[in-house]
């Protein structure tokens, strides 16, 4: 938890990021010319609530008690990022965690006048709007085109993506959501082809999900050690972060292997999207994964995947800047801005 000393005296807005282990709210007060202030910051385990409104009722008694209750008054917007679909920015059953998010039900139960909830790749997008010089991670340069769509993607537990747009008539970006990790996985190559080939044999399909996030990880660990050998039975089945470590600590080649090739799949995923998307403002990569593997993504094989020299469209890459999102609170910042913007 982390209080400050308080300057802005406007109102009071709630940023949330709902994962599958923790959930994580923020207590922002408004100040004069677009200004800011952290009042309160909580994390809680979401095995310790039954529902996300037991939750964030808890959030709401502690900003009570951090505040005073006399200076406390109810949050005039909020916004949340969950992981799963959401239907029209109001409900959410979320895709790991047996919790709902309504935002009927959030104003009903604190009095809070707003709630908004978005998919977690949503708030990431409006996140790289707010975020800092210094959360930032160049991977390509390119040529960056003022109001250009961006994309924001990136693995974690699972893989997350959306697209921004700039919109005329606001003159601000708006987030676009996307499912399009769990179309199917495009390979590129003789040993990709074959590492679709043993995902489709053990889950009956691959979609990009399967090759490209924390499971993902363990997918792609698993093929390579039966390569040649036919079946992994009986062998204990190695989990992302001991891969993770292994490979930044050069004591696996095998897990240095597997996580080159998932930073090449993401990188070609980058690519895919900075052709789909012509995102001349950039494809920004976020997720729990990637910031950690930073050393061996320096070796280029993420960017090499990016640029894709062998495809006739290389050039429109070359124009695509590419960055790395270092900072976990990305999904935190977006959601402030999204709560921040509803009452402008």
């Amino acid at each position: 938890r982390r209080c400050v000393r308080r300057e802005a005296a406007g109102d009071f807005v709630v940023a949330g990021d709902i994962g599958g282990t923790n959930a994580r709210f923020q207590l922002w007060q408004l100040g004069k010319r677009g200004t800011k202030e952290l009042v309160l910051k909580m994390k809680y385990p979401t095995a310790d609530f039954k529902t996300f409104v037991d939750a964030l009722l808890q959030f709401d008694t502690d900003c009570k008690y951090e505040v005073g209750a006399g200076d406390f008054r109810p949050p005039q917007s909020s916004a949340f990022a969950a992981a799963g679909v959401v239907i029209d920015n109001r409900l959410c059953s979320m895709t790991n965690l047996d919790w709902t998010l309504c935002s009927s039900e959030i104003r009903e139960k604190t009095s809070w006048k707003h709630a908004r909830i978005l998919n977690d790749f949503e708030a990431v997008g409006y996140g790289v709007l707010a975020m800092e010089e210094e959360d930032k991670h160049v991977v390509h340069g390119g040529s960056p085109q003022p109001k250009g769509p961006k994309v924001v993607l990136g693995p974690g537990t699972g893989f997350g993506q959306a697209q921004l747009f700039w919109n005329e008539k606001k003159e601000a970006y708006t987030v676009m959501p996307s499912e399009g990790a769990h179309g199917d996985f495009g390979p590129r190559g003789a040993k990709q082809r074959k590492l679709s080939e043993f995902v489709e044999k053990k889950m009956g399909y691959c979609e990009l999900e399967h090759v490209c996030c924390g499971p993902g990880l363990e997918n792609i660990y698993e093929f390579l050690s039966t390569e040649g050998r036919g079946s992994s039975e009986g062998q204990p089945r190695k989990r992302a972060p001991e891969i993770s470590e292994a490979a930044l600590g050069g004591t696996d080649d095998l897990a240095v292997e597997a996580v080159e090739l998932l930073l090449t799949i993401l990188g070609q995923e980058a690519g895919n999207w900075g052709l789909r998307s012509l995102a001349r403002g950039g494809v920004y990569i976020a997720g729990g994964i990637t910031p950690k593997l930073l050393p061996i993504l320096e070796n280029g094989c993420l960017k090499k995947a990016f640029l894709h020299k062998e495809s006739r469209f290389t050039k429109v890459l070359e124009s695509v800047p590419l960055t790395l999102v270092t900072t976990d609170d990305i999904g935190l910042a977006g959601s402030c801005l999204y709560a921040s913007r509803a009452l402008s």
